[in-house]
């Protein structure tokens, strides 16, 4: 009886995901969607809420009140002053993008392991956060496609980033990186990377293995020598390395290495 009763609770919580599965909207599904953003309004058409955004509303909290809109895709609350997301934020298991930029005072590793518990979650911004320390917690966040961490204060890639191997997009730009690791190269499903505006002096020499990268930002850095493995790059298409300390002689033998590959000297 037990056995039985555990198969069929097993088979119910597989049920719900593949039904919330099919009813999780494109990217243009989502842009034909009603933006919310006031919401009284929200909370009168709670079933029709798929897309939210209470930006720059000076919210000192996340409004428990949209715990009632099952039916929420998109969710920003950027330009605020949040610290937590709240209790039963996990049951908002629709969610694909959320939106938590420039809130200050954001406790990063709460938040991610309360997003981390989001089964569709695909899409997360914090920047301008000022986050000195990515946490470990990162590594839970498995289905990222696009992670937007600009403008913090990270001194440091973990090493729980490889974790994220569907990852599509990853900014980390306007922080305080001075090396990156080798793990990087982990993160085979990465198009575009964005490394401008921090202090790197190398790169390493698995970079090479992002065999996906289709656009490589190094902007603002440090670097004097580029590792030969980025010949490995064979479907990059735009590559900017301006104002680095690269000799002319070395910028000159890249440009022939990568002749259809746009480059910023």
């Amino acid at each position: 009886m037990k056995a039985a009763i555990l198969i069929f609770f097993m088979t119910f919580a597989v049920d719900a995901a593949v039904f919330a599965q099919n009813f999780l909207l494109s990217p243009s599904e989502l842009s034909c969607k009603k933006i919310y953003s006031d919401l009284d309004d929200a909370l009168a058409h709670p079933d029709d809420v798929y897309v939210l955004c209470l930006s720059y509303c000076d919210l000192m909290e996340v409004p428990k009140e949209i715990l009632n809109f099952k039916n929420l895709q998109r969710l920003s609350l950027d330009g605020n002053f949040i610290e937590y997301l709240p209790e039963g934020f996990e049951k908002l298991k629709m969610l694909q993008h959320v939106d938590l930029s420039d809130n200050p005072r954001l406790y990063s590793r709460q938040v991610i392991k309360k997003l981390a518990m989001l089964p569709n979650l695909t899409s997360l911004s914090l920047s301008g956060c000022r986050i000195t320390k990515l946490p470990e917690e990162i590594n839970l966040l498995r289905k990222l496609q696009v992670l937007n961490l600009q403008s913090n204060y990270i001194p440091e890639i973990p090493y729980a980033v490889q974790s994220l191997r569907q990852l599509k997009i990853l900014n980390l730009s306007l922080n305080r990186i001075m090396v990156v690791p080798p793990e990087i190269g982990n993160l085979r499903s990465l198009k575009v990377l964005d490394l401008s505006e921090n202090r790197i002096q190398r790169l390493p020499k698995e970079i090479g293995n992002l065999w996906y990268l289709e656009e490589l930002s190094l902007a603002d850095n440090r670097i004097e020598i580029l590792p030969f493995y980025l010949i490995k790059l064979k479907r990059l298409k735009k590559l900017d390395l301006q104002r680095n300390r690269i000799p002319k002689t070395e910028l000159d033998h890249i440009q022939v290495i990568f002749p259809r590959t746009k480059i910023l000297f």
